[in-house]
């Protein structure tokens, strides 16, 4: 089984909370805690795109990612 996962680089940021939502907005992974350079496996995921919002104490940032 193939893993495909999802790294996090925070650029200086200690610690952030993820969400990874589908293209209707459904929450499909919550996740706090994260440090740099953690993964996420998204394995489990169909072929798609997602959106990933990033939550800083300075606010949230949004990635649009595509599982080919």
């Amino acid at each position: 089984m193939a893993w495909l996962t999802l790294k996090i680089s925070l650029n200086g940021i200690n610690v952030v909370d993820i969400e990874i939502m589908d293209i209707q907005g459904k929450i499909l992974l919550q996740q706090s805690g994260l440090f740099d350079q953690n993964r996420i496996d998204l394995s489990a995921y169909v072929v798609g795109t997602y959106f990933i919002k990033i939550i800083t104490p300075e606010g949230y940032i949004y990635r649009r990612v595509t599982k080919y």
